[in-house]
């Protein structure tokens, strides 16, 4: 599918912590950003426990985030408030350090009494200014995070008073005036019930234990309509077979349950249970790292084939390197919760630049013995790799479109690389 400019999802700061205890503290997801356009394939990878599940599931709001924002569509669907009270708590340390300061100082001088008294009102009143500034944004991350599906649905709704208000109003005929009534109160029972978030939908991992196993294929695939509210079974009927279909089963497997499938077969059905809800956005997290590498194969081609039928932006979240190259438009590489590097999928496989991402690649077996013999591993540790007591790293772009966290020098370094 060609990309455009569009960008349909975009995640700002995502900090996803989970606590252990008193005082302590897992940072899975710590400070993630990037943004995915309509239309491709992002790809994330990384080692087990980095934090791309995780990240994952914060997007869809299986989690309450932490900190950071997620845009979809552009429109704030998660909001954490971790980062403002952060800023609240730097703040009176800031203005306390310098209270104390001046008070010092007020010691050594007593002349300078009004000046000093002056300088810590003002402090006071800034950081008066600066709290309250603060607050306001927790205010509004709270309600967006809140309140972003009943805004939607009242959106709907205005779109349909819209539409069908001048229509009703011009009919003349009572029949079909009667008829327009009825289609445009049942679209408004359904829009009061939409929520924003199920225009992104995620296939999960493992495709036994996502499926429950005491209901059948047809109820499993047909629960997302049936919680949406739509009650016309051979409207449901229609889609559940029309899904199955597209996945490649038979409507003969409608009346099976999970445990009479094979994994691909499960998994089929877990992609079909998410594409009925017509989604724009799909988090696929690892859907093939269960499977036999055949089976594989045909998810991916699978996922492939939807891609184009139904238009859908995809993030692919993998361990294998092979696949998400040749599936992905873009890649994002995830270390202990932090995003180290990102690139189109060309780029990072041609110029890997940080340690860990040539670690991952020099990880990738070749069905060439010859090759196999001579390969050696890279081995990560970045205490040895990377020096961070002068300056910390932030994610820095290298080269148009590729990221790399990096501090300046290690910027400076990786640019000369590039330019070789």
């Amino acid at each position: 599918m060609e990309n455009n400019n569009e960008v349909i999802l975009k995640v700002d700061d995502l900090c996803q912590y989970f606590k252990l205890g008193p005082g302590i503290e897992n940072k899975a997801v710590n400070h993630v950003s990037f943004d995915i356009k309509k239309g491709e394939v992002f790809g994330l990878v990384g080692e087990s426990g980095c934090g791309k599940t995780t990240t994952g599931r914060s997007i869809i709001k299986l989690y309450d985030i932490t900190g950071g924002s997620v845009y979809f569509k552009g429109e704030r669907i998660c909001a954490g408030t971790r980062s403002y009270k952060d800023a609240i708590k730097a703040a009176r340390e800031e203005a306390s350090a310098k209270i104390k300061a001046l008070t010092a100082s007020l010691k050594e001088d007593p002349s300078k009494e009004t000046e000093v008294k002056a300088e810590i009102e003002k402090i006071r009143q800034e950081l008066k200014e600066e709290i309250d500034k603060q607050k306001e944004l927790i205010k509004s991350a709270r309600f967006d995070h809140k309140n972003c599906d009943k805004l939607h649905a009242k959106k709907l709704l205005d779109e349909l008073q819209s539409e069908y208000e001048p229509k009703i109003v011009a009919e003349t005929d009572e029949n079909a005036k009667a008829e327009l009534e009825k289609e445009y109160k049942e679209k408004c029972r359904l829009a009061k019930k939409e929520k924003f978030i199920t225009k992104i939908q995620m296939i999960f991992q493992d495709p036994i234990a996502s499926l429950n196993p005491r209901m059948t294929v047809k109820e499993i695939i047909s629960e997302g309509l049936v919680v949406r509210g739509i009650k016309d079974k051979a409207y449901i009927e229609e889609q559940v077979y029309k899904m199955l279909d597209l996945v490649g089963l038979v409507p003969e497997h409608a009346g099976r349950y999970p445990h009479e499938f094979s994994g691909g077969q499960r998994q089929r059905i877990g992609i079909a249970r998410c594409i009925i809800m017509n989604p724009e956005l799909i988090i696929a997290d690892e859907p093939i790292s269960a499977l036999d590498v055949s089976i594989q194969a045909q998810v991916i081609n699978l996922l492939n084939d939807l891609r184009e039928t139904l238009g859908l932006t995809i993030l692919f979240i993998a361990h294998d390197l092979s696949v998400v190259k040749y599936f992905s438009d873009r890649i994002g590489v995830m270390y202990f919760g932090n995003l180290v590097e990102l690139a189109t999928s060309d780029e990072l496989f041609a110029h890997p630049l940080h340690p860990y991402t040539r670690s991952l690649l020099s990880a990738i077996p070749l069905p060439d013995p010859i090759y196999e013999k001579q390969r050696k591993r890279i081995v990560y540790n970045p205490l040895a790799d990377h020096d961070y007591s002068a300056q910390a790293p932030t994610l820095q772009e290298v080269a148009p479109g590729h990221f790399v966290m990096c501090n300046d020098e290690e910027l400076a370094r990786y640019r000369a690389e590039i330019a070789e």
